[in-house]
């Protein structure tokens, strides 16, 4: 793993992340602490494309493309045609595979 470089100053500025799909909200919390280790930002907002509710922390995105309810063993996938548009598709759950010995 390589360390982690902000190109800017951190301290007192306005950050804006952006997520693709907001669901346990670990991501976004794994970037909050990355910024602090940088300075302190005098504020943090969250823009996602799409917010599939499932919180376990409390973060909450101020811009969203969409908000959807997605059912037990479903997965959101967001997937980009070959022209650039992006879409949004429910598949069923994967089961992990088990990793041979």
């Amino acid at each position: 793993m390589k360390p982690s470089q902000i190109p800017f100053e951190v301290e007192g500025r306005r950050i804006l992340l952006v997520d693709d799909v907001l669901y346990t909200g670990r991501t976004v919390r794994g970037a909050m602490n990355e910024l602090f280790d940088y300075g302190r930002p005098a504020l943090i907002e969250l823009a996602v494309l799409a917010d599939r509710g499932g919180r376990e922390l409390p973060i909450a995105a101020q811009y969203i493309g969409a908000a959807l309810q997605v059912p037990q063993g479903k997965v959101l996938v967001l997937d980009r045609a070959p022209s650039g548009a992006l879409s949004l598709t429910l598949s069923d759950k994967r089961r992990e595979r088990k990793a041979k010995p």
